[in-house]
């Protein structure tokens, strides 16, 4: 025989198998059934022979092979891996076709319910891996039939083929477990929980869980296996249930028998480990010794201990112990600026470093047994936090600098604004200084006397100097000039006498001299109307005659006018025209008419010029005895009156003095007379000029000023000096109101401001109120540091005031150490509102200082944030609730819950096994390396998964569903 010999079924020979193609795994509508193959009825089969019936198709039979864990030959060796190497591609084949092989599972699973129930026929779906099958068939590749395959090989073909499918799918499975521990919320679609619920087996020990999965895979395979060889296909009870039951719980069976297998193994080498652990190592090098016995800790104790700290962490151990590690090293080696190294003994509790409320709550539970070591240390931390904060005051500083450089920066603050009053001041007193100087010279003019004065040099100019002389010359040209001695032709003089007589206003007497008149009578001629002849005289008269005549007829007109007999009046001005012409007409009076027009042009222009009137009121005035003028109607004093009261008056003055010898005096005299009155009319009380009033005087002599323009042109200039005064006084008084308004707005700025509330209230009420005021302090505190910042001794004092009102308001009246203890909620409301206030004040070391025994007194905060509450007896001691249950079921609520109670705290008293732990988490409590030690320590993870129990069940559905279609054959 061949050396492949052995390994060949002695078979009866057989007919050619028919060429088969994806068509004949079609079913044909309407198409008669294939013929049975021909087979050999009678067969010799283990010296046996079998009959069987003709027409009868033979399943093909598992071969006779020894079992043996190394092949006897070359040929067994390569048909052992062939076998493998098959079960690890249908493993393969499965994992791919197993989703369609679900389905049609599925779909078998209703038609085959509606055939039962309904009595119907419908043809069942061939899974996917059996046309896979049908198609590997096809293409000629030379593969085992499974079912030729002996015991033994078929149970390594299924081994290896549901190991393959465990491990395949666990691995696929395993890449979403990293997403999945990431997650915070369940995946959005239904396929992606499904997913997550697959995967989360892999995420705590994913090499476990894939180790279990293989292990469990084989199991499933020999469930599978044992399920072949021992369920009938077609069973005498049940007919085809039990094969399609065995089908689907053989793999979960045979799976469960091998995870179990591994776990006891697990076990076995866990209890020898740990044995050996006890009896050859101690506790590492981060866990002091036992302070009572000298002696290591074991390395069960460290677990047991690490163990009870990692359950009582609420979040991730090792991210826990770097929270404790690096705030102890922030206290205990602070990198900021002025922060003081805490030292050991002065740590917060690692429970209250961690942060974590189950620490916490486990560090309450041991404060309870050994309350004397954490409030020793509670007291170190208050302690440290209370010197940190006691240590920004000052005891030394000068508080009075705060006072005394306030009140150099009101002087400060007020001194420009006092200059500025100073100023305006200087400059009112100034102005008021020039316009009383500038008044000062019509002070002694503002007077009656004065302006009398200036009148009566006025009157001396004109009557003295000017038209008494003028006047004087003119009665003597008259006087002596040839024509007086003259006869006259009197004819227009005899008529100017009749038309008097005719108007029945003869001449009354009084009115003409009568002497002059009776002798003018005897001079008319008398012509005789018979004869013609002259009877009277000759018709003329002397020309000095007329002449004096002249002088007596204005005073009759001026009387006959007041008398009121206004036709006398015009026939004595018709008189004085008559007697004029004739002696105009006169040759011997020729210079003595050219100097008496002349002085008519100056001083009687015509008969109401005002100075005809003053002129004439002289004249009638007369002389007195001695030759002096008597000037009752024509006082002096009143002249300037007469001559400066309108602007005819001021120009028949200045025509009366225009070019006469008293020219020069009688301006002055006007000048005089018209700043006297001024005086009177512009001059204030305080002896200066008002400018209104100036002003309106000038307005109301404009006329008569300008008949003097030079005198007019000094009044411009006085009342421009007066206005300019004027606006300059009042440019001061308002700059004065201002800066005095200034001033005192500076003054109430002040008063109201820091300085005013330093200069008024002791330096630690001002703190106080800025710490108490959220809404004016920042305010009231940046001026404050302003104010004291260039003076050091003040800045000083200030800091102590704002120190010492901060530690009064965060201190109590309980001593700890050598100052009082810091409560933490009141330093953590100054921080919460005042804290960029404070900073302001201290330097940036003292604010880390003060920050510092804040975050000291916080860690304390932390005791309230307890997972769960209760006896931490609890913890050594879990009674069952079943008992509890039963105990208060047959004692009562009352008693049942005491003798709970009572048991339990005996066995609390009882010696146990945990003390060493118990001692080490203590222990743990009060030293942050050891805390954040058994943190970190790797323990075994109570959720690792040591198999993946949905794939199982998975792959067990599957298998099922294989087996639930038409098979093709």
């Amino acid at each position: 025989m061949g050396m492949f010999d052995d390994l060949i079924p002695q078979k009866p020979a057989q007919a050619p198998a028919p060429t088969v193609s994806f068509d004949d795994l079609i079913p044909q509508q309407g198409a008669p059934a294939a013929p049975p193959v021909a087979t050999e009825p009678v067969v010799i089969r283990n010296g046996r022979i079998v009959v069987t019936p003709a027409g009868v198709e033979q399943k093909p039979q598992p071969i006779d092979r020894p079992v043996s864990l190394l092949p006897s030959s070359v040929g067994g060796a390569v048909r052992d891996f062939q076998v493998g190497a098959q079960g690890v591609g249908k493993g393969l084949t499965d994992i791919v076709t197993g989703p369609f092989d679900l389905v049609a599972g599925a779909q078998n699973a209703i038609v085959s319910g509606i055939n039962k129930v309904a009595g119907t026929n419908i043809p069942l779906a061939t899974p996917a891996s059996k046309l896979v099958e049908k198609a590997v068939d096809a293409t000629g590749i030379p593969v085992i039939d499974p079912a030729t395959m002996s015991r033994s090989e078929k149970l390594a073909y299924d081994a290896n083929r549901f190991g393959t499918q465990a491990v395949g799918t666990g691995a696929m499975l395993a890449q979403r477990a990293p997403q999945v521990a990431e997650a915070v919320v369940p995946s959005e679609t239904f396929l992606g929980r499904v997913g997550d619920a697959f995967a989360r087996p892999y995420i705590e020990t994913p090499t476990r869980a894939h180790v279990g999965d293989a292990i469990g895979g084989l199991g499933a395979g020999v469930g599978v296996n044992a399920a072949d060889n021992y369920v009938p296909d077609n069973a005498a009870v049940g007919g085809t249930v039990p094969k399609q039951v065995a089908n689907a719980l053989a793999p979960v069976a045979g799976a469960v028998g091998a995870t179990t297998l591994q776990g006891l193994v697990e076990g076995l080498v866990g209890a020898f480990k740990n044995a050996a652990i006890r009896a050859t190592q101690s506790a590492p090098a981060p866990i002091p010794l036992n302070p009572a016995t000298k002696a290591p800790y074991s390395m069960p104790e460290v677990d047991q201990a690490a163990r009870k700290f990692q359950a009582a962490a609420t979040d991730n151990p090792r991210l826990l112990a770097r929270n404790i590690e690096e705030n102890a090293s922030e206290l205990a080696n602070p990198a900021e600026a002025g922060a003081i190294p805490v030292e050991k003994s002065q740590l917060p509790t690692s429970g209250l470093l961690s942060q974590d409320p189950g620490l916490v709550t486990l560090e309450q539970g041991a404060r309870t047994k050994r309350s004397p070591d954490f409030t020793q240390r509670d007291q170190n931390v208050k302690e440290a936090a209370a010197e940190r904060v006691a240590s920004v005051r000052d005891p030394e500083a000068d508080l009075g600098s705060v006072m005394r450089r306030a009140g150099e920066a009101r002087t400060e603050r007020l001194a420009p604004a006092e200059q500025r009053v100073n100023q305006f001041e200087d400059l009112g007193n100034r102005v008021t200084a020039a316009r009383q100087q500038e008044g000062a010279t019509f002070s002694p003019l503002a007077n009656s006397e004065a302006k009398a004065n200036a009148s009566r040099r006025l009157d001396n100019a004109v009557v003295e100097g000017n038209y008494i002389p003028a006047r004087q010359q003119k009665n003597e040209l008259f006087d002596t000039a040839p024509g007086r001695n003259e006869q006259l032709p009197a004819d227009d003089v005899f008529g100017a006498i009749d038309r008097i007589r005719r108007g029945a206003n003869d001449l009354a007497p009084g009115t003409l001299p009568e002497d002059f008149v009776r002798r003018l009578d005897a001079l008319r001629p008398v012509i005789d109307p018979e004869t013609g002849a002259n009877l009277g005289g000759p018709g003329t008269a002397l020309g000095g005659d007329l002449a004096d005549l002249r002088k007596f007829i204005a005073p009759a007109i001026e009387r006959a006018q007041r008398s009121g007999n206004f036709d006398l009046a015009d026939n004595l001005s018709a008189l004085r025209r008559a007697v004029n012409r004739t002696i105009g007409d006169a040759e011997g009076y020729t210079e003595a008419n050219a100097n008496y027009q002349r002085f008519a042009d100056r001083f009687r222009p015509e008969p109401n010029d005002p100075g005809a009137k003053f002129t004439r009121a002289i004249d009638r005035g007369g002389q007195n005895a001695d030759g002096e003028l008597n000037r009752g109607s024509t006082p002096p004093s009143e002249t300037a009156g007469k001559f400066l009261g309108n602007a005819e008056e001021a120009a028949a003055l200045r025509r009366i003095q225009e070019g006469a010898p008293s020219q020069q005096a009688g301006e002055t005299a006007v000048r005089d007379y018209l700043r006297s009155d001024f005086a009177s009319s512009a001059l204030n009380a305080d002896g200066t000029l008002n400018p209104a009033r100036a002003s309106a005087w000038r307005r109301n002599m404009a006329d008569v000023l300008s008949q003097f323009p030079a005198v007019r042109s000094e009044f411009d200039n006085i009342v421009a000096s007066a206005q300019r005064g004027e606006n300059l006084s009042l440019e001061a008084k308002r700059g004065l109101d201002a800066a005095r308004a200034n001033r005192k707005q500076t003054e109430a700025d002040v008063e109201r401001g820091a300085i005013g509330t330093l200069l008024k209230k002791d330096p630690r009420s001002v703190a106080q109120s800025v710490l108490n005021d959220k809404y004016g302090g920042p305010k009231q505190l940046d001026d404050i540091n302003a104010l004291v910042k260039n003076d050091e001794q003040a800045a000083r004092g200030w800091k102590a005031s704002v120190a010492e009102v901060l530690t009064d308001k965060v201190q109590s009246t309980r001593q700890t150490g050598e100052t009082f203890e810091v409560q933490y909620a009141r330093l953590a409301k100054e921080f919460k509102d005042n804290e960029q206030l404070l900073a302001k004040v201290f330097t940036p070391e003292e604010m880390n200082t003060l920050r510092q025994g804040h975050k000291l007194l916080s860690y304390f905060k932390e005791a309230e944030k307890r997972a769960t509450t209760g006896s931490q007896t609890a913890e050594r001691l879990n009674i069952p609730g079943w008992v509890q249950l039963a105990v208060r079921h047959f004692k009562g609520d009352l008693a049942g819950g005491g003798l709970i109670k009572r048991f339990k705290l005996l066995m609390e008293q009882l010696p146990n096994s945990n003390s060493g732990a118990e001692d080490i988490v203590h222990m743990a409590f009060f030293d942050p390396a050891v805390a954040a030690y058994l943190l970190k320590r790797p323990l075994p993870s109570a959720n690792s998964s040591l198999y993946n129990i949905n794939l199982r069940r998975l792959l067990a559905a599957a298998n099922a569903s294989r087996e639930s279609g038409d098979n093709g054959d």
